[in-house]
């Protein structure tokens, strides 16, 4: 296989994984609290052996893939519980299995229990790790300050929502609702140090560019084809060379 056809398969097979995240950020344009993910590439170039006089074969290498944290716009509620996070600080949500995961999506319930709880049931860390419960009896009048601390109208402390510090990107995978877990599920949560604030009645959106995701999404499809093209046409330089050869034998 000729060097040229390598390099279109390590092209497609970044395109791929660029195709990949980037339909995933389409798909969560309107996901509370997202952040888009980026691809990083990397030209590696192979020098040429020593018979060969060329300056060598760059190819292009997926190094991986990186959180782009740009905030959300925060949108007006009106919900006592829906909250944003001015910030570097997330949220820490326990699952229905128990793991524990991070997240930006602030827009809450109360279960029948009394549990804050998001949309799909996961529930709300406060600041010492535990699941946060409030009376049901307050949901719609509670007051929350910016450092998360929650208050009836009374003026008594129902409780603390927790603020905490992403962990290393690198130890971390996503899963829905533009959460993210830790490989082992299990997180050690330290408490944000940034000074991320609260803000009460408001949610953050997702931080993806739909019109710019569409556009890198029609950039990336076009590369893809060229690449194809040029598998396509090193192939059919090859049988011709065949044919001739076999024609001249």
């Amino acid at each position: 296989m000729d060097n040229s056809t390598y390099v279109a398969l390590s092209q497609l097979t970044a395109l791929e994984r660029q195709l990949d995240v980037t339909a995933n950020n389409i798909a969560n344009a309107n996901s509370n609290g997202f952040k888009a993910a980026r691809v990083l590439f990397e030209s590696y170039l192979q020098q040429d052996d020593a018979s060969a006089s060329g300056e060598g074969t760059n190819y292009l290498i997926d190094r991986g893939s990186y959180l782009d944290d740009a905030p959300g716009a925060l949108v007006q509620t009106g919900n006592a519980l829906d909250m944003a996070l001015t910030g570097q600080g997330w949220f820490a949500y326990e699952l229905a299995d128990g793991r524990t995961a991070y997240g930006r999506d602030g827009s809450f319930v109360l279960d029948a229990q009394g549990r804050m709880v998001t949309a799909s049931g996961a529930q709300v860390l406060d600041a010492g790790g535990a699941p946060l419960n409030i009376p049901p009896e307050f949901a719609s009048t509670v007051s929350i300050s910016a450092d998360g601390v929650i208050s009836s109208t009374e003026g008594g402390v129902l409780g603390q929502v927790g603020v905490f510090t992403l962990p290393d990107r690198q130890s971390l995978s996503r899963t829905g609702g533009g959460m993210f877990l830790p490989e082992n599920g299990n997180a050690q949560l330290q408490p944000d140090d940034t000074g991320t604030q609260i803000l009460q009645g408001a949610v953050e959106s997702s931080n993806v560019q739909a019109v710019s995701e569409v556009t890198r999404l029609i950039d990336i499809q076009q590369a893809y084809q060229h690449a194809l093209n040029l598998v396509s046409s090193e192939d059919d330089l090859k049988k011709e060379m065949l044919s001739r050869i076999g024609q001249t034998s």
